[in-house]
């Protein structure tokens, strides 16, 4: 359903640098839905990197997160994504052709929105909502 509005509108578009050729919306389609799933497995590793060093914590002063810590934590984890998202990018042939450097600024500026969004669900859904807001 998600891949036939995307593919039914321009926000494809908007991803690919050159569309001269056939598939090229196909490549759109697979160069978004990377950027969503890295964004996703990138900020469930940082929560749980959080949880980790939480439940490892040896008393309860190490185990309170202050707010800086916590906003240090959310920009820290978007170097990875970056990281991941150059490495599929350049050694994905179509990526590199058809989505250019262009698409792949966009992708990483979407990836990082959707990373600091589905961080910031996390910390509101779980206890940890206090060091957050």
């Amino acid at each position: 359903m998600l891949a036939l509005l995307f593919q039914s509108s321009s926000f494809l578009r908007m991803f690919v640098d050159s569309c001269d050729e056939e598939g090229c919306e196909d490549t759109a389609l697979n160069w978004v839905i990377a950027t969503i799933v890295i964004a996703i497995v990138c900020a469930l590793l940082m929560l749980a990197f959080k949880w980790l060093r939480k439940y490892t914590a040896i008393n309860i002063v190490h185990k309170a997160w202050s707010r800086g810590q916590t906003v240090v934590l959310i920009l820290v984890g978007l170097i990875p994504v970056v990281i991941i998202l150059l490495m599929v990018w350049y050694t994905t042939r179509n990526f590199f052709n058809y989505v250019g450097v262009g698409g792949l600024l966009k992708g990483i500026v979407m990836s990082w929105l959707l990373y600091v969004l589905f961080m910031f669900t996390g910390h509101l859904v779980s206890p940890w909502r206090r060091e957050i807001i």
